[in-house]
């Protein structure tokens, strides 16, 4: 099958990649939480937060030009701006009072402006939502091991963090594996890890392909198709589903369901740059992965 080599490092320089997050707010002259802009770059969302104890909706790239909203208890002042190094930098600008704290997951979603670097696109928008090797390569084997070894109840947020991103990783195998049965298709490799990209198109995966798939979890009602194919990849990874899905209700991970494929919004390039809008939970890099041209 043929393989293509991901091989766009999208992020040389924090303007090669930046990401601006687009959310809705109620503002209130009364309200007991003050609203800023958060601009930073080659500075991590949570390093910025714990400072100042901001309420954020997600954690933008390090090595980006990010702007996001944050929220904070006290009043900072009208712009706050420091220079970390001679290459990082944030700036904190006032908007105005809102009623509650910022939470994760508060945002509709993020635009995006990427430096394309002479490299080839298909005229495509849509893509397979898979979770990009951000999330899962250096956590999923960390998240492995603590369902291997843990019996605990309650879990602290980095363990969490680690068994999420294996979820992630379970949840790409098994719905590569049924792509895989319904259509022909090539993979696309990033430092080898791999993403079947399937040989269709946005009409045909509409009218016959599962818009969801389920993240596993105690709470998730698994299909016969996706439990044939969960059982499988467990199996593989050293699990029994019905004992593994225990160890899911032990630890209290309820599980969720994913949207399969998505389609990019206002979608253009212009400049040298391709410009789009992703939903939350959404990765520019897998976008650009599936429509990525070798």
């Amino acid at each position: 099958m043929e393989k293509v080599v991901f091989d766009w490092n999208v992020k040389e320089k924090p303007e090669d990649f930046i990401v601006r997050e687009v959310a809705f707010f109620e503002f209130s002259e009364g309200g007991n939480f003050y609203l800023y802009l958060l601009i930073k770059r080659k500075l991590n969302t949570q390093e910025i937060a714990e400072r100042y104890n901001l309420g954020y909706a997600g954690l933008k790239d390090r090595n980006a030009l990010t702007f996001q909203y944050v929220s904070s208890e006290e009043f900072l002042g009208e712009t706050v701006f420091e220079k970390v190094s001679k290459d990082s930098f944030y700036a904190l600008v006032y908007i105005g009072k809102i009623n509650r704290k910022i939470k994760i997951g508060n945002l509709k979603g993020n635009k995006f402006s990427i430096k394309l670097k002479g490299y080839r696109l298909k005229k495509q928008d849509w893509f397979i939502n898979y979770f990009d090797l951000q999330r899962v390569l250096r956590n999923k084997e960390k998240g492995k091991k603590l369902l291997k070894q843990s019996n605990r109840r309650k879990l602290r947020w980095l363990e969490n963090f680690y068994i999420d991103a294996y979820l992630s990783h379970l949840w790409n195998r098994s719905l590569m594996i049924f792509l895989q049965e319904c259509f022909s298709g090539y993979f696309v490799e990033e430092k080898k890890l791999k993403y079947f990209i399937p040989d269709t198109d946005f009409n045909r995966l509409m009218d016959s392909f599962p818009r969801f798939w389920s993240i596993l979890g105690y709470k998730v009602k698994l299909k016969e198709y996706e439990k044939r194919i969960y059982s499988t990849v467990l199996e593989r990874e050293g699990f029994d589903i019905d004992q593994f899905l225990q160890k899911m209700r032990e630890l209290k991970i309820k599980g969720d369901y994913r949207k399969t494929f998505l389609r990019a919004e206002d979608l253009y390039i212009k400049d040298g740059r391709i410009n789009f809008f992703l939903p939350k939970g959404a990765y520019a890099t897998m976008f650009l992965k599936n429509i990525f041209i070798e």
